[in-house]
């Protein structure tokens, strides 16, 4: 019997939600087949395992639903001030507004990396976030904006640290005010002459 076709892009955009409103570990197959529309012979002929389809996951989440791929990170007529702020008010909002917090980082910490596939992904992703944050760093070094003897890595970790910080903290306790206090706090270290 012929095996009924689905759109496979489709289908992994639908596991991506699961996995990251729930987790790996807190997702069966069941779910998944729930949430994709397909049945069992498919999703083993088009993906091979859970695992697999996580993976596939977590690629799609990170080239579609990171904040950076979301929106033009780069600084251009805007200031560094006004891209720093405006990456820490999106990710706030997600965090208050839709109880979501990165893909990546919940993997990073179910995983601990002991998946080595997880862990290239999460850290591609990580890396994505802190280059584009650099640019910016150096962007308002150039401008004036962030002083020229800070070391622009430094602050460009230092940002991403945060951003993931905030996520955490949001999910333990859901204050719009405290989140936005620690985005200021970040933003004055970075850029002490504007704040």
């Amino acid at each position: 019997m012929r095996q009924r076709e689905f759109d496979t892009q489709k289908a992994i955009h639908n596991a991506m939600e699961v996995f990251w409103s729930r987790s790996y570990k807190g997702v069966s197959t069941k779910d998944l087949l729930t949430a994709m529309g397909i049945g069992k012979g498919c999703f083993y002929a088009a993906f091979g395992s859970k695992r697999e389809l996580y993976l596939l996951a977590l690629r799609h989440y990170r080239v579609s639903k990171m904040l950076i791929k979301q929106s033009n990170r780069t600084p251009g007529p805007t200031s560094a001030d006004e891209s720093l702020r405006k990456l820490f008010g999106q990710l706030i909002d997600r965090t208050i507004n839709q109880h979501k917090t990165c893909m990546l980082g919940k993997a990073a910490l179910e995983f601990r990396g002991s998946d080595s596939a997880v862990a290239e992904i999460v850290d591609v992703g990580v890396s994505q976030l802190e280059e584009t944050i650099l640019k910016i760093i150096l962007y308002g070094q150039g401008t004036g904006e962030i002083p020229k003897d800070r070391n622009p890595h430094t602050l460009s970790r230092f940002i991403t640290a945060n951003l993931y910080g905030i996520q955490v903290w949001g999910r333990a306790k859901l204050c719009r005010e405290n989140l936005e206090e620690i985005a200021a706090t970040t933003l004055s270290v970075v850029m002490p002459n504007k704040h």
